[in-house]
């Protein structure tokens, strides 16, 4: 006969514990891989965001450096804040679909912050309005060899439109605030003249379609976007005093809307023109992008610990964004 043998199987208890382990760890290592995860999903947004600030901001560096300026009577430097909604109109903004839109209250304009306890006051914490700024200026062209050096208009602004397509409620595409930039060839700004302010610089219509006219910086089209989920663009301008120190010339105060550097020999600050520009950019993560195109088409309603649409709209945007400053010598300012 066989001796007994000493092995025995395992419990029904036994494998319920072994199986309630085992899912415990599948779930603990679900947990970090997707903590993992986002993170890099995180990390990646805001180098996408920091890399498209910064090619933006080396092009308006680039742009500023190269500003021209002559006492002639033109208007060779404008600043303009929308902060109506009937601005939009001719801008090629697409406003339609949306239940609410980035505040066009006092909430989104903030042009000189409270200073801070050193008597400081910081550009990162201003907000330029509902448009954000409207910048043209003339400067010399580097768009090519042909036109290198020759006078050309540019404007930089922002828009909200679809990321592609037309500008339609019916477009599927997401809906996202951009930057643009528009430059007017060198021959077509010598036809229009040199003043930013004329009216054959103006958009003729609301719909960018596929090309702009040709002299056209109020309506960009889709081929000048510079940067994606650009929800405020901002400008402080300056002037050197005798002793080397600056001073503002724009904004002169909380609710100044427009400068406009007009040629002339003597000019005050409400036409001077800069010698430096701080620039300010506030960009959004591709989350809180998505977070505000769900607050404007109505995909959710306002949490309660928000007094209102403005205060929930800038508690999303402030808490998925980033800002980008940086400070610009104006070549050819000062006078």
């Amino acid at each position: 006969m066989n001796p007994p043998s000493n092995a025995r199987g395992f419990t029904v208890l036994e494998l319920l514990v072994a199986a309630t382990v085992t899912l415990l760890l599948a779930g603990v290592m679900l947990s970090v891989s997707a903590g993992v995860l986002e993170l890099w999903r995180r990390a990646q947004g805001g180098f996408t965001a920091a890399t498209e600030a910064v090619v933006a901001l080396d092009l308006l560096e680039r742009d500023l450096q190269a500003a021209l300026y002559r006492p002639d009577g033109n208007t060779w430097l404008a600043v303009s804040i929308g902060n109506d909604p009937a601005t939009l109109v001719n801008r090629g903004w697409l406003t339609a679909d949306a239940i609410r839109t980035k505040p066009a209250a006092n909430e989104s304009l903030r042009l000189l912050p409270e200073p801070d306890a050193t008597g400081r006051r910081h550009l990162r914490e201003a907000r330029f309005g509902l448009t954000g700024v409207w910048l043209r200026f003339v400067a010399a062209s580097a768009e090519s060899a042909t036109e290198l050096g020759l006078p050309r208009a540019i404007a930089y602004q922002v828009a909200r439109r679809p990321v592609r397509g037309s500008l339609s409620v019916s477009n599927p595409a997401a809906v996202r605030y951009t930057l643009y930039r528009s430059a007017i060839s060198s021959q077509n700004t010598f036809n229009l003249g040199y003043n930013v302010l004329a009216s054959s610089y103006a958009s003729l219509g609301n719909n960018p379609g596929a090309q702009r006219a040709p002299s056209t910086m109020a309506n960009p089209n889709s081929l000048d976007v510079l940067a994606t989920n650009v929800i405020d663009f901002g400008v402080w301008l300056y002037v050197r005093e005798a002793n080397g120190g600056l001073r503002v010339v724009y904004p002169a105060h909380s609710g100044d809307l427009t400068h406009e550097a007009i040629g002339m020999a003597t000019p005050p600050d409400t036409a001077r023109m800069p010698e430096l520009a701080d620039i300010m950019l506030r960009v959004l993560s591709e989350e809180g992008a998505a977070r505000i195109e769900a607050i404007e088409t109505g995909r959710g309603s306002r949490p309660p610990e928000y007094a209102s649409d403005a205060v929930w709209w800038w508690a999303v945007a402030e808490a998925h964004s980033r800002v980008f400053v940086r400070r610009i010598e104006i070549k050819g300012g000062g006078r």
